[in-house]
């Protein structure tokens, strides 16, 4: 219960912000919308999709409320798509989480594509970690038995990231970010 407060809480205040931001909102929806869309064309994959790069990428380029809006939808919107569950807030929290990470470490990650790598492959374990706690919370299995278990999945997950940041950076940046490309 206390996760969906913090969830919903921070949503509304996201929300809130997000009117004061100037990154376009064409430019959102389209990363929203195929953001979604590569979840979706990714799905016979276990853990493997283009989100989370392009999600770390949108945090890279456009800051921290707009990647954090396309975190707040995308689990909504692909949800949809692949299933609604409790787990959806915390898939939320969790891109919320390597946002704050790629924004942080923004000033290195735009300098060097080997960290930005890195933090790719740190994020794919920080977001399971963070949908893990889904599974403990409301079915109340044993959370470092679930760490140990998703290791495969996460480390799946840490490699598609390395994969879609490596191949969709340079396209990303010359699609959606013109100022800069």
């Amino acid at each position: 219960m206390v996760t969906f407060i913090v969830a919903v809480l921070t949503a509304y205040l996201l929300m809130s912000k997000f009117e004061r931001t100037k990154t376009p909102i064409a430019v959102l929806t389209q990363l929203l919308a195929v953001a979604v869309i590569g979840r979706w064309l990714f799905v016979a994959i276990p853990n493997v999709q283009p989100t989370t790069a392009l999600i770390m990428m949108t945090a890279l380029y456009f800051g921290w409320t707009s990647a954090a809006m396309l975190a707040l939808f995308v689990p909504v919107l692909s949800g949809l798509l692949l299933g609604l569950g409790p787990f959806v807030l915390y898939q939320f929290l969790g891109w919320l989480l390597v946002v704050t990470v790629v924004v942080v470490l923004r000033p290195l990650l735009r300098r060097s594509l080997v960290l930005l790598g890195l933090v790719g492959l740190g994020s794919g374990f920080l977001f399971g970690w963070t949908t893990n706690l889904s599974y403990a919370e409301v079915i109340g299995t044993d959370f470092l038995n679930l760490l140990v278990l998703s290791v495969p999945f996460d480390l799946a997950h840490g490699i598609g990231n390395v994969f879609f940041l490596i191949v969709l950076r340079e396209l990303f940046v010359r699609i959606f970010v013109r100022d800069e490309g």
